[in-house]
């Protein structure tokens, strides 16, 4: 049995949600949809329309597959096409979205989306099963907050991800497709003694893209008259579930190049965001720049805000030097505490040099990172440089304080007993401006 909808969208329905809406009969055992639309790009354009496909049936979100050039789809009680969840197959109303995330004309779009009902006997599949964890005690644990895979947009699979991570020493990876965590039980099983896998999602909207870390179940993400949601309701709701909420690449191009890519909340400046992705992709970029410094403007405005770093890796074309990782002082080496210590603010971001920013407080008190401290205390940066010259610079709310040039390969630590107002950063850049590392704030009080 199969249902056939079609119909024609225009500049109209660009940035919207067009539900599709159709009934499932007792006894279907899978659902197998073939979706496409044409022109893949209007004549002259400079662009191609992008429409994903978001599943929900009556128990809830079955998930996503953000541009992805895979439109079809499967789902059964035990396998499903990329993207999108595993299981039975309820009987009752089911929708599929068509999430129009670029419909820019002038040429209207054709659209078809073929559904078959299934009856067949489904063939039980293995399952993934989490690798045995041994914990890792107290230290600083290098790795990426933000990557995809096939589940969204990415060019690679979730094994090619976790062997990339291993590739580059890292300590632990997340994988953070695009609305779905389709892939977390397989990320999950992936990891070793020698490396920590994590779930998270990247919320991916019309008006902007935020991480949600620690994620398992699905979050509705979609803003606007469809859920009747606010971005800062579904940040509330990420974070009330105990998830990390980051804003993320808010200044990376956006329209039309990459649609909802730059941060255009307005009612999220940043709201109740506590946590903005500074660092994205590698090497520094100018919209990175342009990042650090909207995030410097709103600490400067009294916000405690931490910053963070992800490759955004979607494939082995992402394969450059010079990305930003996070580098974290946990407890343990667990995604918990791992997590515990990002919304701590124990974390520098850095290409490779070391930079640890402390500070010390009238008393002796020692400050890391994340904390707060007197204006009449002192700060403190450790450093191991690069294989190029960089520059120490200590930086607070009216811009650079004092600066300090470092040879190739040396170490040593250098110290600001002059703290400014609201708060102090410390960074590494090389002759070309270029950022290799910068910390997390301590706050002056």
């Amino acid at each position: 049995m199969t249902l056939t909808f079609h119909g024609t969208l225009t500049e109209a329905d660009h940035k919207s949600h067009i539900p599709i809406a159709f009934d499932v009969p007792q006894g279907v055992t899978r659902l197998v949809g073939r979706f496409a639309a044409t022109p893949e790009r209007a004549e002259g354009a400079l662009f191609d329309n992008l429409i994903s496909l978001s599943i929900f049936g009556p128990d809830g979100a079955r998930g996503a597959r953000h541009n992805n050039p895979v439109t079809d789809f499967s789902i059964d009680a035990e396998a499903a096409t990329p993207g999108y969840v595993a299981g039975a197959i309820e009987p009752g109303r089911w929708t599929v979205f068509m999430d129009t995330f670029r419909v820019l004309g002038p040429d209207p779009v054709r659209w078809q989306l073929d559904v078959e009902f299934d009856f067949g006997q489904v063939t039980p599949s293995a399952k993934p099963i989490p690798y045995r964890k041994i914990v890792r005690g107290p230290g600083w644990y290098k790795g990426d907050l933000h990557a995809h895979s096939w589940h969204s947009d990415a060019s690679w699979d979730i094994a090619d991800l976790v062997a990339w991570a291993r590739a580059n020493r890292l300590d632990f990876v997340t994988l953070t497709d695009h609305n779905t965590v389709s892939g977390h039980a397989e990320v999950l099983s992936l990891g070793g003694d020698d490396l920590l896998t994590m779930g998270g999602v990247e919320l991916t909207t019309h008006q902007g893209h935020a991480l949600s870390l620690g994620h398992r179940d699905w979050q509705e993400w979609r803003t606007g008259p469809v859920t009747g949601r606010t971005m800062p309701m579904i940040a509330e709701e990420v974070m009330a579930k105990g998830n990390l909420f980051v804003i993320a690449h808010p200044m990376a191009p956006g329209d039309p190049a990459c649609t909802g890519c730059r941060w255009e909340y307005l009612d999220m400046m940043p709201g109740p965001a506590r946590i903005v992705e500074i660092w994205n992709g590698g090497p520094w970029s100018d919209y990175n720049e342009d990042g650090l410094a909207l995030y410097r403007q709103w600490l400067a405005q009294g916000h405690r805000l931490l910053a963070t770093a992800g490759s955004d890796i979607h494939g082995p074309e992402g394969y450059l030097a010079a990305k930003g990782f996070n580098n974290v002082l946990a407890e343990h080496r667990t995604e918990a505490a791992i997590l515990a210590a990002v919304q701590a603010g124990r974390n520098y971001l850095s290409s490779g040099p070391t930079l640890i920013l402390t500070a010390t407080g009238p008393a002796g008190d020692a400050v890391a990172m994340g904390g707060e401290v007197a204006r009449t205390g002192r700060a403190e940066v450790q450093w191991i440089g690069g294989d190029v010259p960089l520059t120490l610079r200590f930086v607070g709310p009216g811009g650079l304080l004092i600066e300090q040039t470092l040879s190739a390969g040396t170490a040593g630590q250098t110290v600001l007993t002059e703290l400014p107002d609201t708060f102090v950063m410390a960074e590494l850049r090389d002759a070309d401006g270029i950022l290799h590392a910068v910390t997390n704030p301590i706050f002056v009080v």
